[in-house]
Formats: C-alpha cells, sequence, structure tokens
C-alpha cells in the first residue's frame, strides 16, 4: 500500500496550516521523554518481563531462583530478563550473602505506572479483547 500525499483535495482536515504540522513533527521528533518513554515499554513488552514485574510486585522481592521456579525456565534466561528490567532501572537489586533479590523500583515513574496498573487491574479484573471481531455479537 503506498502512501497518498495528501491536500485539500482528499484531507478530512483541510484547514490544518502547513505551519502547526511542522510544529507538531518538531516537537514529536524533538521530545527525548517519548525516546525514553519508548525504551521502557520495549523492556516491559516482552510476556516474560512483564510477568516477572507482576510477581515482583506481588512479592515484594525475589531471587533468580524462585523466578526460574514461578516460570519454569533456566536460571540465565531469568538472569538475561532481570538484566534487560535493570538496565531501564525497572527493577532493583539488594544482595543478601549469596543471594541477590530483585523487587520493582518504585524510583521509576514508568514502574510505578506498571505498579499501579497491576492494583487496578487485580481489582476490576481487566481484561484485553484480542479479537475484535468478537466484540460485535
Amino acid at each position: 500500500m503506498s502512501r497518498r500525499d495528501v491536500n485539500d483535495q482528499n484531507c478530512v482536515q483541510p484547514d490544518r496550516t502547513a505551519d502547526l504540522l511542522a510544529g507538531l513533527r518538531t516537537e514529536a521528533h524533538a521530545n527525548d521523554q517519548l525516546v525514553a518513554l519508548a525504551a521502557y515499554f520495549d523492556a516491559a513488552s516482552n510476556e516474560t518481563r512483564l510477568r516477572m514485574l507482576y510477581v515482583l510486585h506481588r512479592a515484594g522481592e525475589l531471587c533468580v531462583c524462585d523466578l526460574a521456579d514461578i516460570f519454569e525456565i533456566t536460571q540465565p534466561s531469568v538472569s538475561r530478563h532481570l538484566k534487560i528490567l535493570r538496565e531501564k532501572a525497572l527493577v532493583e537489586a539488594r544482595r543478601d550473602a549469596q543471594t541477590i533479590y530483585y523487587s520493582v523500583c518504585t524510583d521509576n515513574a514508568f514502574a510505578r505506572m506498571l505498579v499501579e496498573f497491576f492494583e487496578q487491574g487485580d481489582k476490576a479484573q481487566v481484561t484485553l479483547n484480542l479479537n475484535p471481531t468478537d466484540s460485535a455479537s
């Protein structure tokens, strides 16, 4: 599908000025907060990592072996997921002798937003309809 040029003949809202659109384009591309937000979404977009954040929120803190047991994956796989979450400061680590415990980093605004979503979802039993054709019935 090719991109068509928008002009006065085919634009739904032809009264948009070129200056307004140019300003919005510049603003959207210059907003570094959006770049950071995309990185957070990228880290949390993996189902296993999102589930890890959820169980860390519910448990308070867990070690790698606990997470490996919960998700039935290897400890190296858990460590790789935690590394990505740590790089984005979504989880924090605490060492106790030989064991490192992980928890959700509540200093991170994106992590706080996820925790709030988890809490609201638990209360409201949030569900997503992944098949939009079902909603027509």
